[in-house]
């Protein structure tokens, strides 16, 4: 897999299981629970995506729908 914005074959998996100790902040939400399934970032128990190890991006599709406590 190489990388959606510079082309790097240099990409690195994450993926961490935190059960329900997971801390989140946006402008519109400050949880410490699960995993948000609607932030593109796994969901549930776990963490999970692909960045590049070159730029830093986060491997998805952007932009993400609206998250579902956002105005």
């Amino acid at each position: 897999m190489a990388c959606q914005r510079c082309g790097s074959l240099r990409m690195a998996h994450v993926c961490a299981k935190c059960s329900d100790m997971c801390s989140f902040q946006t402008k519109w939400r400050n949880s410490h629970d699960y995993v948000p399934g609607d932030a593109g970032i796994g969901g549930g128990d776990y963490v999970e995506f692909d960045y590049c190890l070159d730029c830093g991006q986060i491997q998805s599709e952007f932009p993400l729908p609206a998250m579902e406590d956002e105005p």
